[in-house]
């Protein structure tokens, strides 16, 4: 006779170990963020209304040409021909979609992650609601 009682047990049990299974394979945000990444192309939004425009951009630290190496320790080296340019602290914030970078000088970006894998990073510079998306920043692993 067909016994319920041991049918929810061992389903119950399936669903337990595939969602330890899962835990322990699903690589975070922070871990396919580590290592060094090539920046491919910076490329500038078409504003949607001239209002954006009162943001003052001359604290923005524009980034060319550079390698981001996101170290383990939270922190980030901005490499140029090989040479330290400068370097901050990083952290991935709400929901794996915001990465802050504080600069050794105290400057703060912040950017959107539009995509990130382990081959391509896609970042959007985030300057507030009215301008959301001015600067987009791709890299390559």
């Amino acid at each position: 006779m067909f016994n319920f009682n041991s049918l929810i047990i061992s389903v119950g049990i399936l669903l337990l170990t595939v969602s330890v299974v899962l835990g322990f394979t699903t690589t975070s945000p922070e871990n396919i963020l580590l290592g060094e990444w090539s920046e491919d192309s910076w490329t500038y939004e078409k504003a949607d209304s001239p209002s954006m425009f009162y943001y003052d951009l001359s604290s923005v630290r524009k980034h060319e040409a550079e390698h981001w190496l996101f170290q383990d320790d939270n922190t980030v080296l901005f490499l140029k021909e090989g040479k330290m340019i400068g370097k901050a602290s990083w952290i991935i914030k709400g929901r794996g979609h915001i990465l802050r970078l504080t600069h050794e000088d105290g400057l703060i970006e912040r950017y959107d992650i539009k995509e990130l894998n382990h081959h391509e990073l896609v970042l959007n510079f985030d300057i507030g609601m009215e301008s959301r998306g001015i600067a987009k920043l791709t890299f390559t692993k």
